[in-house]
């Protein structure tokens, strides 16, 4: 239907995937930017039925044609198609087109990245979109950027992800345009930026409106705005937590109160060095929107990314300034189509652009205008690592969030204790497995800290509620094993208890006093071994009673001296023999009566002397009584008392008495005479 109509001639035209000269230009308007994504208003003519969906997302190219510098190209994904009106030469419609990367605004993502540098995110969320082209981005990046231990893409398109870490970072970003496609390039020096085919174009105020052979410019006016002068930044970093990282940097305005100064935290950086990129940066930051040049022309290849100059004796006040255009508004009207025209007259089709330029030479980077992503309250988490418990040297954890569906796992997260200082405090590491309550400083997603742990329903409670619900309890796992130590406060009325259980061994350590206070009864049982060891004195006071029972033996170390006192009696029972070694004096004192009574014999051996003082002593014999001594023994029976010796020796005057017969005056005599008292002595002696 359309085969008598042609752009071949036209100074613009469109191409889309229907073919050539399916759909007929009218107009483009639109604007396109640096760091920030453009929008081509195109209206078009066609003269059959329209199938949206053949043309929705794909590609559509305006092509201009300049005086001399050949086509430009306006490339874009069609993502709204609008029908206008129908006309005696077809139907209008305006194509909406957008850059590729503006679908990554339509795909919302929850992710991280570990230890990857802002171009290697920057890569991996791009190459996703691959199937736009192959060229669909080009990196012309010159900044060594460091690796990054954790990044999180947290409720954000890949598109507000993408902008935020390149406006953290200064990388900018804009698009080049070819026929049937368009390129994202990142860059991150003004050198990077593509020139202007030419370079350079007349500026002709004075010819406002007139058209000429040659792309010129007719209005240029030079703005200038106050910004913030100063950037003072800092920030914290636990590893040194005693590092001064305070930064700041000074721009370069020389106007009255340009100096004034901005200070933040935290700065997002972990040393000093760093610290100083970032406050520089963000110092160009500030700086960016002082110097604005606004300019009208025709400069059809001019477009946002592009660096330019103006020549001709109205621009020598500019000394041959580069400009960098960091937007460019394109308005493109073709009348070629209209009822009763051929479509080949130039005449009918006019060019007019509005720029948006700053010096090469001024401070440039890209603003921070991307909102950053904030958690706004506590989230929970399931810990994760290897075997039972997974910890670094700082006690800190990795958590794996309910949101990261790639069962991924966080940074490792600080967790917070009872108490903490150096060498002392308390630590209580979470285990894997564990429900754990995560808050990110300052609701950043890239900064989390573990706060608590809560109870699920797998992970139970040590005691069933609410039966137990006046218990306090503090219990452990067993590490790679079954049991568990456990701290447990019962505080049940007439009911309260302290209980404490170890799964195996009890240490404790006291470097002064001790001081224990029970109020009734206490009671200690040990399976085994007990060793008590005192250093010093030891003292024990019973008020009544003390029973004690020893299976086997015991055994009694004094070093020095023992006393017992007992206030009344002391019975002791020994099963077997009872044996004392004493090594100096044995000294006894009895109060009153002393009894012994030996059941078997009874022997007595002293290497030296016997003393009894006594007022009076009874030696009893039931049998025979027998002293024996080196000159002989007297022994005393039931037949009488018999003395025996080599001589006996009375002394002092001796009485007899009784029916002793004839010899009782032979022996009383020789008593007296001290003579000898037996026989067999005198008839020696007479012999």
């Amino acid at each position: 239907m359309n085969a008598h109509y042609t752009q071949d001639n036209n100074i613009g035209s469109l191409q889309t995937t229907l073919g050539k000269d399916v759909f007929l230009l009218l107009a483009l308007n639109g604007t396109d930017y640096v760091n920030d994504l453009f929008t081509y208003k195109v209206r078009a003519l066609i003269r059959e039925e329209l199938d949206y969906d053949a043309v929705l997302g794909t590609h559509a190219t305006v092509a201009l044609t300049t005086v001399n510098h050949g086509a430009t190209h306006f490339d874009g994904i069609v993502t709204e198609i609008d029908w206008l009106k129908m006309t005696e030469s077809g139907e209008e419609y305006e194509l909406t087109l957008r850059p590729w990367f503006y679908l990554a605004g339509k795909r919302r993502q929850q992710r991280i990245f570990h230890d990857m540098s802002v171009d290697e995110i920057l890569t991996e969320v791009l190459n996703a979109y691959s199937d736009f082209g192959d060229s669909t981005y080009k990196l012309e990046l010159t900044g060594n950027y460091p690796k990054l231990e954790y990044t999180v893409q947290y409720r954000e398109s890949d598109l507000a992800f993408a902008c935020r870490l390149m406006e953290r970072y200064g990388i900018s970003y804009h698009f080049v345009h070819d026929l049937g496609n368009h390129r994202l390039v990142l860059t991150d020096t003004m050198e990077a930026m593509s020139e202007l085919p030419g370079l350079s174009r007349e500026y002709r105020p004075v010819e406002e409106h007139f058209r000429k052979e040659e792309e010129h410019f007719w209005q240029w006016r030079k703005t200038r705005g106050m910004t913030t002068g100063k950037v003072k930044l800092t920030d914290y970093n636990f590893k040194t937590p005693t590092a001064n990282l305070l930064q700041e940097q000074v721009g370069d305005a020389d106007y009255d109160h340009g100096r004034i100064e901005s200070y933040d935290y935290p700065g997002v950086y972990l040393d000093a060095g760093e610290g100083a990129d970032v406050t520089n940066l963000r110092t160009v930051q500030e700086r960016s929107t002082d110097h604005r040049h606004r300019v009208v022309g025709d400069v059809m290849g001019l477009k946002a990314g592009m660096r330019c100059a103006a020549s001709g004796e109205f621009a020598e006040w500019m000394n041959g300034e580069e400009y960098l255009c960091l937007e460019a508004r394109h308005s493109f009207a073709s009348e070629s189509y209209r009822a009763g025209q051929s479509g080949s007259d130039a005449e009918d089709e006019a060019y007019k652009g509005a720029y948006v330029m700053t010096p090469v030479s001024a401070p440039f980077a890209p603003l921070r205008k991307t909102r950053e992503p904030i958690i706004q309250g506590p989230q929970t988490a399931r810990v994760v690592g290897e075997g039972e418990i997974d910890c670094d040297e700082y006690g800190r954890i990795l958590v794996r969030f309910h949101w990261d569906i790639a069962d991924a796992y966080s940074m490792r997260c600080r967790v917070s204790q009872s108490w903490a200082s150096k060498g002392w405090g308390g630590m209580v590491i979470p285990r894997i497995g564990m429900e754990v309550i995560v808050e990110h400083l300052e609701g950043d997603p890239d900064k989390p800290i573990v706060t608590g742990c809560v109870y699920n329903g797998k992970n139970d409670v040590p005691y069933p509620l609410p039966a137990h619900k006046t218990k306090s309890v503090f219990r452990s796992d067993t590490h790679q094993g079954s049991g568990f130590n456990e701290f447990m406060f019962e505080d049940e009325k007439d009911r309260e208890l302290i209980y404490m259980h170890g799964q195996k061994d009890q240490e404790i350590e006291i470097l002064n006093n001790r001081s224990k206070t029970i109020g009734n009864d206490e009671t200690n049982v040990i399976t085994r071994d007990r060793s008590q060891s005192v250093g010093q004195d030891e003292t024990m006071s019973v008020g009544r009673d003390q029973a004690e029972t020893v299976g086997r033996n015991v055994m009694y170390n004094v070093g020095e001296n023992q006393q017992e006192k007992y206030g009344k009696d002391h019975i002791h029972y020994v099963g077997n023999i009872h044996k004392q070694d004493i090594f100096a004096d044995h000294l006894r004192q009895v109060g009153g009566n002393y009894e012994e009574i030996v059941k078997g014999k009874y022997t007595l051996n002293v290497n030296q002397t016997i003393t009894n003082n006594t007022g009076t002593h009874t030696l009893m014999a039931y049998e025979k009584f027998v002293i024996k001594g080196p000159g002989g023994k007297i022994t005393i029976d039931a037949s009488g008392i018999t003395l025996e010796a080599a001589k006996i020796n009375l002394k002092g005057a001796v009485s007899m008495g009784g029916g002793g017969g004839a010899q009782v005056p032979t022996l009383q005599g020789a008593a007296n005479q001290a003579l000898p008292l037996v026989e067999e002595c005198l008839k020696q002696k007479e012999e």
